[in-house]
């Protein structure tokens, strides 16, 4: 079964989204950019009263969008968010020359690390084998420009698919997210990731947005084996 990451802003949505069935709960704000942070004494304090009402909900939060190779800001903001009582800590991973040493610094860090792979100009599986290798919890494939299209127009599902597998001989956990919506349900459902990360699909406006918890209900049951709509004009 895919499990569904909701990406949150705030202790209500966080609450809406729990309630209705999100598996993972992953605090960011979202006008902040792809993976912007939120003040970590906020995330504590989230963290802190979801806790109190959902025990059982694992949540991840994101560091900020970090310029690539700045690993001296990668640990800062890491430990900073590490120390909120997060179970992940979500730090994105840009393609290029940075990308292994960021792999490896990252794995480095006391926190349980979660890097993220923006594959807006595609995703190089070599990067994928490396980070599985050094033996991650979970690794994500998203993207960053978020109006330029979703992953699936970034990345074909050969190599998506081949992500998953090489995530899945390594004991690694997979996600998949970034900008998507219902009509990519079936792929999803295909592919059979982990987890799969919304925020845009659960937002009736824009992904910045508030939720609705009845679209997260939705794309929770979608996931789990529901019959698929048959019109997907609308998102979820």
């Amino acid at each position: 079964m895919i499990r569904l990451l909701i990406s949150v802003r705030d202790l209500d949505e966080a609450r809406e989204a729990a309630a209705a069935g999100a598996a993972l709960i992953d605090l960011k704000e979202p006008r902040a950019g792809a993976l912007g942070a939120l003040p970590a004494a906020r995330v504590e304090s989230i963290v802190r009263e979801l806790r109190a009402v959902h025990p059982g909900v694992p949540v991840s939060a994101t560091i900020g969008d970090l310029p690539p190779g700045n690993h001296a800001a990668i640990e800062h903001h890491a430990g900073l968010i590490g120390r909120c009582g997060v179970d992940y800590v979500k730090a994105g991973v840009p393609p290029g020359p940075h990308a292994f040493e960021t792999l490896r610094r990252m794995r480095a860090l006391r926190s349980n690390m979660v890097p993220v792979l923006l594959a807006d100009d595609g995703l190089d599986l070599s990067v994928v084998e490396y980070a599985c290798a050094l033996g991650f919890t979970a690794i994500m494939a998203d993207t960053a420009r978020k109006k330029s299209g979703n992953l699936f127009h970034c990345v074909s599902l050969a190599v998506l698919d081949r992500m998953v597998q090489i995530a899945r001989a390594h004991e690694v956990m997979a996600g998949l997210a970034g900008a998507l919506r219902l009509p990519d349900l079936p792929r999803l459902r295909a592919l059979r990731p982990d987890f799969a990360g919304f925020r845009t699909a659960v937002c009736p406006a824009a992904r910045t947005g508030r939720l609705d918890p009845a679209n997260v209900r939705e794309l929770r049951a979608l996931l789990c084996g529901a019959s698929l709509p048959v019109a997907q004009g609308t998102a979820a």
